[in-house]
């Protein structure tokens, strides 16, 4: 009997303990920063762990330079390299090594791409603890949590590293749908890329190159800690027989004296160092400040996708890669469909001429389109563009539209439109989209002022300009995409996009 007691009692503990490490575990999950904003830091590391063994063989690392400005499916379209960004916002070099380290475990690259941005950067401790969350418990990841938190910088503990909720546990009087997996979408992060739905403009070609700088000027001093590492993953490499090439991605902020100290390690250790802020090397990926960039310091969706090409060029040409588009059992791994329609949507921003622009529009079969006129628009409006504006689904002829009338349009993504046309003070139409979102469309004429507003969930963002004023807005993403105003008269389109 009292075997049997102690057998029972021992199965009872055991059986406590499994529920209590389960119950402690999905807890954990749940109060957890989930880092699924901006750079997709979570999609970008999970998604790694996901892909088939032995199947990459180019291996990026770096901060967010990487993240918008290597596009791997790009890199495979273009040229058959199979690689991935594994980087994420203000990673330090820290971070890259462990992950250099982790990545080794699955996967055989023969060439490691370094950005060295980071370099010249301080440690974000808040930055660092998604590297941390996201790496999956193991020796490597307890060695980054004492190297991370040995520094002075880093006032967080070790406990609240290796365990989570000491950090989080707080968290449970702001959780919202997504920490519990509503809204939560790892197809939007394309083997560590993200695509950016921004594009800015009005930047001064001459400050963003960096041949006129003064190499003796303005000299940021290199990290100590971040040198650190960046010698462990050149002594790494070396030890592997992987090759390391360091690069670095077009950058506003770059200087010609980061350039120099950069270069300077190079030459130390006998790697290559492709600098894309040099004019010489801008040029050689069609560099075109215009539309190539997503803010200041990163590159736009087509920014990217040259810059890759020119990457994998430089790959091709230099490294005997496999070409895995003749692999026919070959697997990108990432959801083609997201891909291509976020990409198209993000190539909208990119450009300021009205016909180019339109026939961009043409290709999203998954937006509606918001149109109001402001002031007279008859006999204005070209063939072209009345061409385009006839595949998009409007049926009127704007030319036809007699002088002070008003006119709204909603286009929708299924093909219906609904339209309105008066010579009253106002036209407007209003209602809610399949998902939800309300909207209001309006064309004014009131005592001789036309105004035009297009408003989505009661937020008007029209720049109420003459001409024709359009909203284009993604139910499947949630999110109004852009707004222009195109002036019939000069021909000339001004745009707002989500940047501002």
């Amino acid at each position: 009997m009292k075997k049997k007691a102690i057998l029972k009692n021992g199965i009872k503990a055991v059986a406590f303990l499994l529920i209590f490490a389960l119950l402690f575990q999905l807890t954990t999950e749940l109060l957890r920063s989930k880092w699924t904003d901006d750079n997709q830091d979570r999609y970008v590391l999970q998604n790694f762990y996901d892909l088939d063994e032995d199947s990459l063989d180019v291996l990026f690392l770096g901060s967010s330079q990487i993240i918008y400005g290597v596009n791997p499916v790009e890199l495979y379209d273009h040229a058959g390299i199979s690689a991935y960004c594994l980087g994420g916002a203000s990673a330090s070099l820290m971070s890259n090594y462990y992950w250099l380290i982790e990545a080794e475990k699955t996967q055989n690259p023969s060439v490691v791409m370094l950005e060295v941005s980071s370099l010249l950067e301080k440690v974000k401790e808040h930055q660092e603890r998604k590297r941390v969350d996201e790496m999956r418990l193991s020796l490597n990841r307890l060695r980054f949590i004492r190297s991370l938190t040995g520094l002075d910088s880093v006032s967080e503990s070790a406990l609240s590293y290796v365990i989570p909720i000491v950090k989080y546990h707080s968290r449970w009087m702001s959780l919202d749908a997504q920490d519990f997996g509503s809204g939560m979408n790892s197809d939007l992060a394309y083997r560590g890329y993200n695509i950016a739905d921004q594009c800015k403009k009005d930047l001064d070609y001459d400050k963003m190159i960096i041949d006129n700088d003064d190499p003796e000027e303005d000299v940021r001093e290199l990290y100590d800690y971040q040198l650190e590492y960046f010698v462990k993953i050149v002594e790494y490499c070396q030890e592997n027989d992987i090759e390391l090439v360091l690069f670095k991605t077009t950058k506003y902020s770059w200087k010609g004296s980061d350039s120099a100290q950069v270069q300077e390690l190079a030459d130390q250790y006998g790697l290559t160092y492709l600098d894309y802020n040099w004019e010489e090397l801008m040029t050689a990926f069609d560099y075109n400040i215009e539309t190539d960039m997503k803010d200041f310091d990163h590159l736009s969706v087509l920014g990217a996708v040259k810059f890759s090409d020119c990457l994998a060029d430089y790959l091709t040409a230099n490294y005997d890669l496999p070409d895995r588009r003749e692999d026919l059992d070959y697997d990108l791994q990432i959801n083609r469909d997201t891909y291509d329609a976020e990409y198209t949507d993000a190539s909208l921003l990119t450009t300021t001429d009205p016909v180019e622009w339109l026939t961009l529009l043409k290709q999203h079969s998954t937006c509606d389109i918001f149109l109001a006129t402001c002031g007279d628009v008859n006999g204005q409006v070209s063939d072209e563009l009345a061409t385009l504006l006839a595949d998009l689904g409007l049926e009127t002829d704007l030319n036809s539209l007699s002088s002070g009338e008003c006119f709204v349009a909603l286009l929708t993504n299924d093909g219906t439109s609904i339209e309105e046309v008066t010579a009253a003070e106002s036209a407007q139409i209003s209602g809610k989209l399949d998902n939800g979102v309300a909207y209001s469309i309006a064309s004014k004429n009131k005592n001789g002022t036309m105004t035009a507003e297009l408003s989505i969930n009661s937020n008007d963002t029209s720049l109420n300009g003459a001409g024709l004023n359009i909203r284009v807005y993604s139910e499947t993403r949630g999110l109004a995409l852009e707004t222009v105003c195109i002036d019939l008269e000069t021909g000339e389109m001004t745009c707002k996009t989500r940047s501002g």
